[in-house]
């Protein structure tokens, strides 16, 4: 079942049994942000964050900003998707540039892509508009920490470990170590187990 931040607060507060002056939503708040980015600290290829992009080509045109083909933490894939397509092979770009260089840097079907400054490269540029396909792994969205009743973009499995996390930091704000680390432990095996099934080949 999902959780909301709504649903996290009042967990952790009815757990702990305290009241919001106890402890205030700020600092729930605070140690949930900081149990959500362990998780996505230990991955960057959760199965729950892949996506498919698409983007045009523009002719004699090589280089592409990836914030505007979607809000991508890691590209694993770039294909050319016309009738007689082909997948890309990632090339580095000062491989690339030593290629096509000068004279035989000649616009026509693109075979090859690199990175660099946050930007896409295409080798050779495109000669003419290609459909292209982008499978990535997109960045975590943060906006269930203002929309508190949207799920937070986690996938179901931490949705009922990332409490456990909360309550880790609460009972150690409290100066309670041995509470403290027994909720941290929940956590750290919580996330073991949910990683473990979660990145099965």
């Amino acid at each position: 079942m999902s959780i909301t931040l709504t649903t996290l607060r009042s967990q952790v507060r009815e757990m702990m049994d305290l009241d919001e002056q106890d402890l205030p939503d700020t600092v729930i708040d605070q140690f949930a942000r900081e149990g959500f980015q362990r998780i996505y600290a230990l991955e960057r290829r959760w199965p729950y964050l892949q996506e498919t992009y698409t983007f045009n080509t523009v002719a004699n045109q090589r280089e592409y900003t990836i914030s505007t083909i979607g809000d991508i933490r890691e590209i694993i894939s770039v294909i050319e998707n016309s009738t007689s397509g082909s997948r890309l092979t990632l090339i580095p770009y000062d491989n690339a540039e030593e290629i096509w260089l000068g004279n035989t840097d000649v616009p026509s079907r693109p075979y090859f892509y690199s990175f660099w400054n946050q930007k896409l490269q295409l080798w050779a540029k495109p000669d003419v508009v290609y459909n292209m396909v982008v499978r990535a792994y997109r960045n975590p969205v943060y906006t269930w920490l203002t929309n508190v009743n949207e799920a937070i973009d986690l996938d179901e499995w931490f949705h009922s470990i990332l409490p456990y996390f909360v309550l880790a930091r609460s009972y150690q704000r409290q100066e309670d170590a041995q509470l403290s680390a027994m909720h941290m432990n929940s956590f750290e095996q919580g996330v073991s187990l949910a990683r473990r099934d979660l990145m099965k080949a």
